[in-house]
């Protein structure tokens, strides 16, 4: 710089930088810029353009004819470039200092450079902590497994921008893709052998792609990102992703974002199944598998109020099984245990998918039989007749086996739940001093 340079020129590049630090877009560094060589030259009759195949052409400075004005200074830096321009009197002295106008330039290039940058990495921040939100709102929500499953898989694939991606649950010996989702209707990718993948990519694994070549055999054609989604040592899912809808490679912003959401979603999943196994322990019999009295009083509630709206019949199966405590006194406890599981799985199998079945206790067991008769219902009872005495042919330790019933019918024998149990075992009592091996309707006992 000569010893003729203005210093009004020559602390133009300190001056744009720090106009840069104030600037939080292109456009409000350029009119910074600007307003810098406003003051420095008392003249409104400045311009300053940026052409970028980013932005287009942008210019910062008063609207109207600016025909006359004159090119002081022009910078290029990769495909962007800053020209200044001014009146003829104020381009004159400009151009009595180019060198720091040049360096101006050069600033304000770099520090657009900057700008972007952290545009970019602002832009990053604020969508992961979106994510995150979201994922937070998803661990606050109670789902079943499957719905789970659903929403990591639609919430991932969208913040991912993905064109097609799929969920893998873990299932005996293999991965299943439990969820699957394309953009291009392309079909579910086959399962996944458990103990390969295992190999190839251990529990503890961070987020990775299918460069790998042990990976990559094992996955979808296209798979770009492979996201494990580990709860400590136990693996409870690997979400798979294909390439991205604007084609561009997943960089280490999206690996770094997927492993905070994968974590996310882990404990998601496992929520999801320990709500479930304490749901299944409060309502199920531990022994058999059926629901528990508390879960069958609920049903058979929920299904006498849907009968008294739409003016339905539901009827009521009482089971006990004959002389059960001599199986107990005589084979053992572990017998009399064997008889009542064949019994829980005969009632299962002749029940229609509508029917619940459930163990009240000991060796009783209650079937609800929705928009049923009481005569409807001897249909159901004399299969489970039919098959209670195959048990005894094929488990011959149990001898000749047989059970008694009693029928009750809502509304005809109650209304409510205690009053159509109290009908349906005074129905089963009679039964029971009429000889056993045989069933009775509520009506029967009267």
């Amino acid at each position: 710089m000569g010893s003729g340079t203005s210093p009004t020129l020559a602390n133009l590049p300190s001056a744009f930088a720090a106009a840069c630090r104030v600037s939080r877009s292109d456009t409000e560094l350029f009119d910074r810029c600007r307003d810098v060589l406003v003051r420095r030259f008392h003249s409104e009759q400045i311009w300053l353009t940026l052409d970028s195949p980013v932005t287009g052409v942008q210019t910062s400075g008063p609207a109207g004819d600016a025909a006359d004005a004159i090119q002081v200074a022009q910078l290029t830096s990769g495909e962007a470039e800053v020209t200044i321009k001014a009146e003829p009197s104020v381009a004159e002295q400009m151009g009595r200092g180019a060198l720091p106008l040049a360096m101006g330039l050069s600033v304000v290039l770099e520090l657009r450079g900057v700008l972007l940058e952290r545009q970019a990495t602002l832009d990053d921040a604020v969508f992961q902590l979106r994510a995150l939100r979201q994922v937070a709102r998803l661990l606050s929500s109670v789902h079943s497994s499957e719905e789970t499953e659903r929403l990591i898989l639609d919430f991932m694939a969208e913040v991912f921008f993905t064109r097609w991606a799929c969920l893998y649950r873990p299932s005996g010996k293999e991965f299943i893709p439990a969820v699957f989702r394309s953009r291009d209707e392309a079909d579910t990718p086959r399962p996944i052998p458990y103990s390969d993948f295992e190999n190839a990519l251990p529990p503890g694994s961070l987020v990775t792609t299918s460069d790998n070549v042990a990976i990559a055999s094992l996955l979808p054609a296209g798979t770009e990102l492979v996201v494990p989604l580990d709860a400590g040592a136990e693996r409870l899912a690997v979400l798979v992703l294909g390439p991205g809808l604007n084609e561009r490679p997943y960089g280490r912003a999206e690996h770094e974002l997927a492993g905070t959401l994968a974590f996310a979603a882990a404990i998601a999943l496992k929520n999801a199944e320990l709500v479930e196994r304490l749901h299944s322990a409060a309502t199920t019999d531990e022994l058999t598998g059926l629901y528990n009295r508390r879960a069958l009083e609920e049903r058979l509630e929920a299904e006498l109020s849907r009968a008294v709206r739409h003016e339905l019949n539901t009827s009521v199966v009482l089971i006990d099984i004959d002389r059960f405590k001599p199986i107990n006194d005589t084979l053992g406890h572990a017998a009399g245990d064997r008889l009542l599981i064949l019994l829980a799985d005969t009632l299962q199998q002749q029940c229609r998918t509508l029917d619940t079945v459930g163990r009240l206790g000991g060796d009783e067991f209650l079937v609800v039989l929705p928009m049923t008769s009481a005569d409807e219902a001897m249909v159901f009872v004399r299969r489970v007749q039919k098959q209670v005495k195959l048990i005894g042919e094929e488990h011959p330790e149990f001898g000749n086996q047989t059970i008694s019933l009693g029928i009750g019918e809502s509304p005809r024998h109650g209304a409510n739940v205690s009053a159509i149990l109290a009908s349906a075992d005074r129905a089963l009592y009679h039964a029971k001093r009429s000889g056993r091996n045989t069933v009775a309707i509520a009506d029967d006992t009267s």
